[in-house]
């Protein structure tokens, strides 16, 4: 949850617990449809922070996952097979797929060269089992490209869902902004004979910034002037004293 989404997170909470709190002082506001809402509307935004959260930790594991089983399918599936294919086949057409792939590749990318690869090593399946691969290498390096194929999609889905929490959330603290707004000429006229109580609800109700990051200060900076490179005058001497 971003900052501001947090500070008008709080001024909703702070609100509905003084009209919680105070119910006595204002009967009335507490029964009407605005305070309801609120109180629901809160339980929806801890939903909905909850999902947010819950979500961007979920996308985070995924790609962790992505990369460890990128790592997996090249070095355990992947490498093998092309060291094999180097010292024990010929250089062909057939056998191009059998390298490995050069650089830092994206990952669809990845994808492509080992179902490239996969399909290449399984016309001399006999040549890398003799070698020492298991007899279910090809499977087993399909399973593995399929396996960090998933996790790049639960990535997506996650950041998919956290997306839509956030856009859940803003709209929500929203209208809680606006419920408060009506309940607010509720409380002052309930409370006009009470400045005290009236002054707390103005601040309670207030959105008050958390502490974050403070904005760069824009206060002009005022450049030192150049330094001169005139030498200083020095003064003639007298007549009389040059003359000696």
């Amino acid at each position: 949850m971003r900052t501001e989404q947090g500070s008008t997170l709080l001024s909703l909470r702070n609100s509905h617990g003084f009209l919680t709190t105070n119910a006595d002082l204002v009967p009335s506001v507490v029964k009407t449809g605005a305070y309801k809402q609120l109180t629901n509307l809160i339980v929806d935004v801890d939903t909905h922070a909850a999902d947010q959260r819950g979500n961007e930790l979920a996308a985070q594991s995924a790609t962790r996952r992505q990369r460890n089983l990128r790592e997996i399918l090249m070095k355990d599936h992947m490498a093998p097979i092309a060291r094999i294919a180097r010292a024990n086949l010929p250089v062909s057409d057939e056998t191009e797929p059998l390298k490995m792939p050069k650089g830092n590749i994206s990952t669809a990318r990845l994808v492509g060269f080992a179902d490239g690869m996969a399909n290449a090593a399984a016309r001399y399946t006999a040549v890398f089992v003799e070698a020492g691969l298991p007899e279910d290498f090809v499977a087993q390096l399909k399973a593995a490209s399929a396996a960090m194929l998933n996790a790049i999609s639960d990535r997506a889905q996650n950041r998919g869902s956290r997306g839509g929490a956030t856009k859940g959330l803003k709209v929500k603290l929203g209208h809680g902004r606006r419920l408060v707004r009506v309940l607010d000429a509720f409380v002052k006229t309930a409370l006009k004979d009470d400045p005290a109580m009236l002054a707390n609800w103005a601040i309670v109700q207030r959105v008050q910034l958390l502490p974050g990051r403070q904005a760069p200060s824009k206060t002009p900076v005022t450049a030192a002037p150049p330094a001169s490179t005139e030498l200083p005058s020095v003064p003639a001497l007298p007549a009389s004293v040059a003359a000696k």
